[in-house]
């Protein structure tokens, strides 16, 4: 008898030591602590529309009008964006077309004609939002085998947390289940694959969908602030009753580690808010700019002359001044288009007449070139001194547009030459202005030098001589 009391005492100290030996490990706190820096990132915070059919809808209609006063969604600034969204009218999806005509919240737009049926008064208008959560935190106790969960607030009404269908107090499930993604794997941390379950935890009257990782090992004070745990495909909620437009209406996210036991150890709780977006609205008209701007005397390279120039020019003068017999004189200036024209533009010139004194039939004649070949509607050679007169050359700036020819062609009547040049097309000569710039699409500050050249004979009478070159600029829209 003896010796079997001493067996039970020896066993039951075996068992004691072995309780006090796994106890560490399973052992429930007392009292759970925070996680810490914990937040959930809604991919998109926008509300998802649950509003009714006003009554005066009617077959056919393309314009619908919403019950503004005991809908969820009371206003069409929830619906989404129309190039992108559809709504479901009754039965019947329908393509979005334009949302709050004439900013007017009561209306939408669909491509197609309602349906028979669906302009009943009272059918339910659905546009769904889905968002992924990406929830971050940091674990501050080592937790063997344990699990993270996160719970987000579902609708209290049992049977429609996870019919597709947005609810006005929470987080749909969706009729396919959510995607959750558990963090990779480290030294103290192996996750298995995560669950998700619809309205699975009630805290407080309120219901949650729960998504879970657990894990195995043995825990750790943790950083998942770049290993986070994301949920995908959540339906966001319609508004609440008596949502007020433009202030966000806020729901529950709790994160928490629990043990093997599932027990409660740490948990932290947040609130995610839902709201309208921003509908920005703009009218784009049918629009073309374009500038004339002067060049610097003294400007070469950079330029259609191809020489420094003589003159500093401005938007409307090019003052030539004195000009000489046996050298050239050169100026600049600077064209610029831009155009939301889809067929694109064209810029041409024309001149009122040639050079002359004012009032009077003595003039500077539009040259012909080294070779007498030189039109307003051919390009020629002009590189000789002795080639007399007024013309123009070109030279594109900018990689786009097209221009008519430039300075340095060296094809048809300009090969060999260092200076292709054109006469201005005379107006008072019935001459047909010449396009000088084109494109056959839009243009961003599309940019064309244009070069004026002039020598004179040794006969040329003394005076002051000018003229007009008008530029036009025209866009096909």
């Amino acid at each position: 008898m003896k010796t079997n009391g001493l067996a039970q005492r020896v066993l039951i100290i075996v068992l004691l030591f072995g309780v006090l030996f796994l106890l560490p490990r399973y052992l429930k706190k007392s009292q759970s602590a925070n996680l810490t820096s914990v937040s959930d990132t809604l991919s998109s915070s926008r509300l998802s529309f649950y509003g009714l059919m006003a009554s005066g809808n009617t077959v056919g209609a393309t314009l619908v009008t919403i019950n503004t006063t005991t809908a969820p969604s009371t206003s069409s600034s929830q619906l989404a964006s129309p190039s992108a969204s559809t709504v479901k009218i009754g039965s019947t999806v329908y393509n979005l077309s334009n949302v709050m005509p004439n900013s007017d919240q009561s209306k939408f737009s669909v491509s197609t004609g309602l349906s028979s049926g669906d302009e009943t008064a009272g059918n339910a208008i659905i546009a769904s939002q889905s968002a992924s959560h990406t929830v971050r935190f940091n674990t501050v106790t080592a937790v063997p085998d344990g699990a993270i969960r996160i719970l987000v607030q579902a609708t209290t009404n049992t049977g429609s947390s996870d019919d597709g269908i947005p609810d006005g107090d929470g987080f749909d499930f969706g009729a396919t289940a959510p995607s959750i993604a558990c963090p990779s794997d480290d030294a103290n941390y192996d996750f298995v694959t995560g669950t998700a379950t619809a309205q699975a935890v009630t805290i407080s009257t309120v219901k949650y969908h729960a998504f879970e990782c657990r894990y195995s090992g043995t825990g750790a004070a943790t950083s998942f602030q770049s290993n986070p745990v994301i949920l995908t495909s959540l339906i966001n909620p319609a508004p609440k009753s008596g949502h007020a437009v433009g202030v966000a209406d806020t729901y529950s996210v709790i994160v928490q580690q629990l043990d093997y036991a599932y027990s409660t150890i740490d948990q932290t709780s947040m609130q995610v808010g839902a709201i309208e977006s921003v509908r920005v609205s703009a009218t784009v008209a049918s629009q073309i700019t374009f500038k004339i701007a002067g060049i610097p005397s003294g400007s070469s390279g950079n330029n259609a002359c191809g020489s420094d120039t003589s003159v500093t020019t401005t938007a409307t003068t090019i003052p030539f001044g004195q000009l000489a017999i046996s050298t050239f004189s050169y100026a600049a200036q600077s064209l610029e288009i831009s155009t939301n024209a889809i067929g694109g533009y064209a810029v041409t010139a024309q001149q009122n007449n040639q050079l002359r004194i004012p009032s009077t039939a003595t003039y500077i004649l539009d040259t012909t070139g080294d070779n007498t070949d030189i039109t307003y509607g051919s390009k020629g050679k002009w590189d000789s001194t002795s080639a007399k007169g007024f013309g123009y050359s070109l030279k594109k700036i900018s990689a786009a547009g097209t221009a008519a020819f430039e300075r340095t062609d060296t094809d048809a009547n300009c090969v060999g030459a260092s200076f292709c040049a054109k006469q201005f097309p005379d107006l008072s000569n019935s001459e047909p202005a010449q396009t000088i710039l084109s494109s056959s699409t839009v243009a961003d500050a599309e940019n064309i030098d244009v070069c004026y050249k002039v020598i004179i004979s040794n006969s040329q009478s003394d005076g002051t001589y000018e003229n007009n070159v008008i530029y036009t600029a025209t866009a096909t829209f």
